[in-house]
C-alpha cells in the first residue's frame, strides 16, 4: 500500500495520510479507442465498488495512462508480459491492463490473466461481449482486486479469496467463465469463457471495438456515391413507379441485395479478407475469427449506412415531392407508404452507387473506416513482417 503524506525515508514503509487511511493505488493502463473509453468509466467506478467489497478503512485511488501495447514493451511477445514490464517501475499497488485483443489459451478465450506475484491482470476487453461494457469491465476488475489484496485489512477480518471462492464469485455474478491454474507459472490465475456462448459473446466485442456505425462517414468517396444516387432515385419519376409497384417481400430481397453487394464489395476490394497464409509464407492463427468479426462489422456497418441513406432519402422525397405530383405519376392518391417505398428504393440506388465508390477508396482508408486501432496496427505488423519475411502470427 503506498501512503500520501509524512512519507517515512527511513523505513520505506506504509505510512498513514492525514485522515488515518493509508492510500492503495491501481494503475489502468488501456490500448486507444474503446479501452481507453472503459478505463476512464472503471476510474469513476472502483473507488466505491473496492471500499463496499474489499474495504473502506484505506483510501482506493485510480491513476489513467492510455498508450498502444506495442509501445509498452517491444521485445516481448506476450500480452501479460508486456504489461507486467510497463508496470515495473511504477509506485502502483495493482496494475490493470485493458487491451482490445482477443487473447487464446487452449482453444478457450481469456477474459484475465492475474499475477499474483506482482499484482498485474490483464483484460480482453472482447471477451466481456458488445454490451454493458462499463458494468461487465467493474464486475470483473473489482473481484480480481480482492483476490490480489491479501495485505489489506478487511472491516470483518475476512481474508482475500482464494481461486475456488474467485470462480463462485463469477458464477454468482451470472459469469459464463471458470477460474483455473494455467501452467504457466508467471500467471497465477487464468479467468476464461466457458465453450459455446463464448465465442458469440468474444465476436459482439470485437465487433464493438471496431464500432461499425463510423463505416458511415470514414467512407468519403462511397458517400458521395450513395448521394448521387439517392438524387437520382428521387428525381425520376419511373423510380417512383417502379418502388411503389414492389411487394413488400420484392423490396426486402432488393435491399437485401444491395446490402450484400456493397459488403462484399468492401471486403473483397479491399483484401479485407485475411488468408491463414500470410505474405512470407507465415501461418496465420485465429483467422476464422477475424474473417467472422470483418463479416459482422461490415456487414452492420453497411446497414447502418443503408438506414442512413433512407431518412436522409425520407425527409428529402417529403421536401421536394409533392403528394399531387406523386399521385398524378401513380394514378391514384398517395399516402406515407409511398414515399417510404420511393426513399427505400433511392437509398437501394444510392447503396449500389457507393459500393462502386468504395472501390475508389484507398484501402487504408477503409480500414480505418472498417477497424478500431487495435486492428489496424495488427494489419500494419502483418504487412511489415511481410515484407521482412517475420515469423508466426502472435495471438498472445
Amino acid at each position: 500500500m503506498r501512503t500520501g503524506e509524512n512519507e517515512n525515508a527511513e523505513t520505506g514503509g506504509p505510512q498513514a495520510e492525514g485522515s488515518g487511511r493509508e492510500r492503495v493505488v491501481i494503475g489502468l493502463i488501456s490500448d486507444p479507442d474503446l479501452p481507453e473509453l472503459v478505463a476512464q468509466q472503471l476510474a469513476d467506478d472502483l473507488p466505491k465498488a473496492l471500499a463496499d467489497r474489499v474495504s473502506d478503512r484505506v483510501r482506493w485511488q485510480v491513476e489513467l495512462t492510455a498508450e498502444p501495447f506495442e509501445a509498452m514493451a517491444p521485445d516481448f511477445d506476450r500480452l501479460i508480459d508486456k504489461a507486467r514490464e510497463r508496470v515495473r517501475n511504477t509506485n502502483w499497488d495493482f496494475a490493470v491492463c485493458i487491451t482490445d485483443v482477443p487473447v487464446r489459451s487452449d482453444n478457450r478465450f481469456v477474459l484475465a490473466d492475474v499475477s499474483g506475484k506482482d499484482g498485474v491482470t490483464l483484460i480482453s476487453l472482447p471477451a466481456l461481449g458488445g454490451l454493458r461494457l462499463r458494468q461487465r469491465a467493474r464486475d470483473t476488475v473489482v473481484p480480481i482486486i480482492d483476490f490480489l489484496a491479501t495485505k489489506i485489512p478487511r472491516p470483518d477480518g475476512r481474508r482475500s479469496p482464494d481461486v475456488p471462492r474467485l470462480d463462485r464469485s463469477f458464477l454468482e455474478m451470472g459469469h459464463s467463465t471458470s477460474v483455473r491454474k494455467p501452467d504457466d507459472g508467471d500467471v497465477t490465475v487464468e479467468i476464461v469463457r466457458k465453450t459455446g456462448s463464448g465465442i458469440i459473446r468474444l465476436l459482439a466485442g470485437m465487433v464493438r471495438a471496431n464500432r461499425p456505425w463510423q463505416l458511415v462517414l470514414g467512407l468519403s468517396t462511397a458517400l458521395a456515391g450513395s448521394l448521387a444516387g439517392v438524387a437520382f432515385g428521387l428525381l425520376y419519376s419511373s423510380i417512383w413507379q417502379l418502388a411503389t409497384a414492389l411487394s413488400p417481400l420484392r423490396m426486402i430481397g432488393v435491399i437485401l441485395v444491395a446490402i450484400a453487394a456493397l459488403s462484399t464489395w468492401i471486403i473483397a476490394g479491399h483484401s479485407l479478407w485475411e488468408r491463414r497464409t500470410l505474405p512470407g509464407g507465415r501461418r496465420s492463427s485465429g483467422t476464422g475469427l477475424r474473417n467472422a468479426g470483418t463479416i459482422l462489422t461490415v456487414t452492420l456497418g453497411t446497414v447502418a449506412f443503408f438506414l442512413s441513406l433512407v431518412l436522409l432519402a425520407s425527409a428529402a422525397a417529403a421536401l421536394i415531392i409533392p403528394p399531387d405530383f406523386l399521385a398524378q405519376n401513380l394514378g391514384r392518391p398517395a399516402d406515407w407508404q409511398d414515399y417510404l417505398s420511393v426513399a427505400m428504393m433511392a437509398s437501394v440506388l444510392g447503396t449500389v452507387a457507393g459500393a462502386v465508390g468504395s472501390g475508389l477508396e484507398d484501402d487504408q482508408t477503409v480500414r480505418r473506416a472498417t477497424y478500431g486501432y487495435r486492428e489496424q496496427e495488427r494489419w500494419r505488423e502483418v504487412t511489415r513482417k511481410g515484407h521482412t519475411g517475420g515469423g508466426e502470427d502472435p495471438q498472445r
